[in-house]
């Protein structure tokens, strides 16, 4: 992954567009989509000024609002939404949980709950409050001072009990409808998600649940006429160097991104690479230590701390941590946010595994705060045992022309002249070479090795 370091990306050509174009476009497209997703809230607010009866101006948001009649959605389609109120990019915001809008339903604390209850019987008060429906009924009331009118653990364990009765009870219209709860008939709700087939639950988490639980595959709903967008969406085009464009530069796992959005570097292909020069020289990863300069979502830093090392990034995008603790649980602490000269520049340590992918063309090419021999100066001292690299090559459509001899005998004979590292190994091409990049990427990832610290 490219850090966002510098002006272009790996898409740019040998002609650089006027200065500032890319910002000027990527700040015209985000309004364009703010402008879109303000749409629906400021035709309930003008409905709302409107001098009519509530009645007329509940049929008319129906109208205006909705689709005509009911569709059946499928559940594993269903991805959490707002609670208490608020939009679900609301509550993620309130609750820190950035990726509370990306998962199922049945996946979710509604669901989970009910699996519980079916698998071990009655539930205990302790259980439930401990439960992640507990919990999140919990967060609720901290966020906005009640949960479906609770306000404190005995209704929590209330609310949760009624709807496990709701659920499993042969007669579920025993049970009370709560206050701020749905009334008995009243149509589930759903959004679609912007570049998915997903759709975001607008009412109806609680009825969901139960029919996934009672082995049902989809439900009837009321579908919203325009799109939402879920804050993971939204952040990673945030950090996309050219708006509009629906690229993963390192896997994330996210219903909404399955469609539309490619994963351009696969990084698997890397990390078994990685593994394997690690286990040769020996490396123990429990008593090791990692850097990932240009460290981009933190892909890279989450594997090789699942892996045992004492894991860190370097990563230009203030937004990249943010992602991180969403998409692998990463500690923030752990990802040095700031430009990769200047922070190599002040380290005064040695990692055992440094790694630096798609970065070192960027300074061939003049756009660093220093060339091509400095960076690889930098990361010479920040390594302990082994850097692993790849570059932009000349064998790519994008440096074709401004990268001609940057194959990679030309990039091996260049590590080896400007570093101090005992042996070179070029471990071969990337997997990410395939439609709609078949002409790029390929790139040979080199492994430099240091026999002795």
């Amino acid at each position: 992954m490219t850090q966002n370091l510098l002006v272009a990306s790996d898409r740019v050509g040998p002609a650089k567009p006027p200065r500032g174009y890319r910002a000027g476009l990527r700040r015209r497209v985000r309004r364009v989509q703010r402008e879109a997703r303000r749409a629906p809230g400021r035709v309930t607010q003008m409905l709302h000024k409107l001098p009519i009866s509530p009645h007329i101006r509940h049929e008319l948001a129906r109208v205006v609002l909705w689709s005509p009649g009911s569709s059946q959605i499928a559940i594993d389609d269903a991805l959490l939404g707002g609670q208490n109120g608020l939009s679900a990019a609301e509550y993620a915001a309130a609750t820190g949980d950035l990726f509370w809008p990306s998962r199922r339903v049945v996946d979710g604390p509604h669901a989970e709950l009910l699996r519980r209850s079916r698998n071990a019987g009655e539930l205990s008060d302790e259980e439930i409050l401990d439960s992640p429906y507990g919990q999140m009924a919990a967060r609720s009331i901290d966020v906005s001072g009640q949960y479906f009118s609770a306000t404190d653990a005995a209704g929590i364990v209330e609310i949760a009990r009624d709807f496990i009765d709701r659920t499993f009870s042969d007669d579920p219209g025993a049970t009370t409808t709560r206050a701020r709860q749905s009334r008995a008939g009243t149509p589930i709700l759903v959004a679609p998600i912007a570049h998915s087939d997903m759709y975001q639950v607008v009412d109806g988490h609680h009825r969901i649940a139960s029919l996934a639980i009672q082995g049902r595959e989809t439900f009837p709903a009321r579908v919203r006429r325009s799109r939402v967008r879920t804050p993971v969406q939204d952040l990673l085009e945030e950090m996309s160097w050219i708006g509009g464009n629906q690229e993963l530069y390192q896997p994330i796992d996210a219903p909404e991104l399955e469609r539309d959005w490619a994963t351009v570097r696969r990084c698997t292909d890397r990390l078994g690479a990685m593994d394997q020069v690690t286990a040769r020289l020996g490396i123990e990863p429990d008593t090791s230590s990692y850097l990932d300069v240009a460290s981009c979502y933190g892909w890279f830093v989450a594997k090789m701390r699942d892996r045992g090392f004492d894991a860190y990034g370097i990563e230009r995008d203030p937004l990249a941590p943010s992602l991180g603790v969403g998409a692998y649980g990463l500690d923030p602490n752990r990802i040095s946010v700031g430009d990769a000269v200047e922070l190599l520049t002040a380290n005064q340590r040695r990692y055992d595994v440094v790694s630096c992918f798609s970065l070192l063309h960027h300074f061939v090419l003049g756009r660093g705060s220093t060339d091509a021999e400095g960076l690889l100066e930098l990361l010479d001292q920040a390594t302990g045992r082994v850097l692993f690299l790849d570059t932009g090559q000349a064998n790519e459509a994008w440096f074709k022309e401004t990268l001609p001899e940057w194959d990679p005998p030309f990039i091996a004979k260049f590590l080896e002249k400007n570093s101090t590292f005992d042996e070179i190994i070029d471990w071969g091409p990337d997997a990410d070479a395939v439609p709609p990049y078949q002409d790029n990427y390929g790139r040979h990832l080199f492994a430099c090795i240091r026999m002795s610290t």
